[in-house]
């Protein structure tokens, strides 16, 4: 049986080719005259010896393929070579070992896609015999793809380890491709990466000081762009901070006109409104609440006495175990943190408001609004809707408005309890993203408050260049916020002019963001939890830089 010549390598001669218990063999020959010695690269006619090779191939059907290639030895006639014989090169088939090309390549498509255990699986699956160990020793061994010539480069940091060992990922950002993962996160690696590249032009970067200052030396003349999701991720967290000292302020504009009334651990929820039925739900809900609460008013307390004791502030975390940011928080709160009350979604939302008008209407009868919305589609148990009815009549009998009541509050993020979580969210919104409610709150609380006012028309102005790309509007913001009443401004402020304020402008004028890098971390991320441990730099370095 003949073999096509057309599909047989230029050099090579099919002598036969057969099929017996599931295996395809053909053999074949080589046809050139001579050879070229590896070592002085010196043709040879002279034939020594000859020998059989035995190739693997891809699959045919399932069915293994096996290459017998028969090939020479020949005399090498330089007589200052080194090597007296040598075998003939079959490369059309395989460079070396005993796989050819195309199965290699395969292998390693296999094992830079899913990794060791899952490639095996898939490689059993279509006919290919590999151990996953073998798998990875390819990966490891694969030669790593150039990067090139990198003019627009992304750099971040990725965790081996959380809080322990960190490595640099490089990112072509033109491209959208990873160039190179570097094994710590320090200046002195990457200014030698950056050294051995020195056409790169434009640098994006989180605000970390390694990286800022590691560009500075490696690539002095690359401007650097600061990520504009850094930038005002910082803002929110200085929002969050100065709002976390003004929750009197908060709780006032929540509640106009009326004196707010502190929530005791009683009123955390409804209250049974049918006393036969027990809540333990609930109850347990609230006790781990309660314990949570403590918890946080025994680290507050903690942090204050050490604090005003005259402790640093990284001796205060290191003794109590908790984050920096933590005892940033809550070092000036004079008083404890305030138990929190989350409010989940309930089958009843999409008619509260229904239930509002009327109650407003005069309807007092839980029955009958419990029938309307029935006929409006609520197809859930009578005793939510009560539950909503008698929280109305508790407050009406109090003489306060059906607003007070949590639930009627649906559009309202500050709620009766405003954290400073929400109300930075708040500053953060565009004006056009607000309702009425919230435009409402926000007008009370900065109409009482002249540092909150500023912090707002500041983040505003800051949110506008961020988003229309206004970078030449900075020096004039910087003046105003070092000018205002609010001091988280002020420190926010000296934060960007000692982040090279050319480099903070560069991000609010360039398009060029961290975004893509932030992708590639997260596919770091997958790839390195997919390798159960086994997982080291080496193999996360070959497929990431594979991908």
């Amino acid at each position: 049986m003949r073999a096509n010549r057309d599909l047989i390598p230029k050099g090579l001669r099919t002598e036969q080719l057969s099929i017996e218990r599931g295996r395809v063999t053909i053999s074949v020959a080589s046809v050139e005259p001579s050879a070229s010695c590896p070592v002085c690269d010196r043709p040879s006619r002279r034939v020594h010896s000859r020998y059989v090779r035995t190739i693997n191939d891809l699959p045919w059907h399932g069915n293994p393929v096996v290459l017998r290639a028969r090939v020479r030895r020949f005399f090498c006639d330089e007589g200052t070579c080194e090597r007296g014989i040598f075998c003939e090169r079959l490369p059309e088939i395989s460079a070396r070992g005993r796989k050819t090309g195309r199965l290699e390549e395969a292998l390693l498509a296999i094992v830079f896609g899913l990794g060791g255990r899952a490639g095996a699986r898939l490689a059993e699956g279509l006919g290919l015999l590999v151990g996953r160990d073998a798998l990875l020793r390819r990966a490891k061994s694969a030669p790593l793809p150039d990067g090139g010539k990198v003019r627009v480069l992304g750099v971040d940091d990725f965790a081996f380890r959380k809080g322990h060992a960190y490595g640099t990922v490089l990112v072509d950002l033109e491209r959208r491709r990873v160039v190179d993962l570097l094994p710590e996160r320090s200046q002195e690696s990457l200014v030698a990466w950056l050294e051995d590249h020195p056409e790169t032009e434009f640098a994006a970067r989180d605000r970390s000081h390694i990286y800022r200052e590691a560009l500075a030396k490696g690539a002095p003349r690359a401007v650097q762009v600061t990520d504009r999701w850094h930038l005002l991720h910082n803002l929110a967290l200085t929002l969050e901070n100065l709002l976390l000292h003004k929750q009197p302020a908060l709780r006032r504009a929540a509640t106009p006109g009326t004196e707010h009334e502190d929530r005791g651990d009683g009123a955390f929820g409804s209250g049974p409104v049918m006393p036969n039925r027990p809540r333990n739900h609930d109850r347990k809900m609230e006790e781990a609440t309660r314990r949570r609460h403590e918890r946080l008013v025994r680290q507050w307390e903690d942090i204050r006495r050490l604090y005003l004791a005259g402790a640093d502030l990284r001796h205060i975390s290191k003794r109590l175990g908790i984050s920096a940011r933590t005892v940033y928080r809550y070092k000036d709160l004079e008083e404890p943190p305030r138990r929190a009350y989350k409010r989940k979604k309930s089958v009843l939302d999409p008619y509260v408001p229904y239930l509002v008008r009327r109650w407003n209407e005069g309807c007092r009868n839980g029955k009958k609004l419990y029938r309307e919305i029935r006929e409006r589609g609520y197809r859930n148990s009578e005793e939510t809707c009560a539950r909503f009815t008698a929280q109305l009549r508790r407050a009406e009998a109090r003489g306060r408005p059906p607003s007070s009541v949590p639930r009627a509050r649906k559009g309202s993020v500050a709620g009766l309890s405003p954290t400073s979580k929400n109300v930075a969210a708040l500053f953060m919104r565009r004006e056009e993203k607000l309702n009425d409610e919230q435009k409402e709150y926000l007008k009370r609380l900065c109409g009482a408050d002249e540092a909150l006012a500023d912090a707002r028309r500041l983040t505003q102005e800051f949110n506008g260049m961020v988003g229309d790309l206004q970078g030449e509007k900075l020096d004039g913001w910087l003046e105003e916020a070092e000018a205002c009443a609010a001091p988280a401004m002020r420190r926010f402020a000296a934060g960007l002019k000692k982040d090279l304020p050319a480099a903070v402008r560069a991000g609010l004028t360039e398009s060029w963001s961290n975004g893509p890098v932030e992708g590639f971390v997260h596919k770091l991320k997958l790839l390195k939890r997919q390798g159960y441990g086994r997982a080291g730099f080496d193999l996360l370095k070959a497929r990431m830089l594979a991908a």
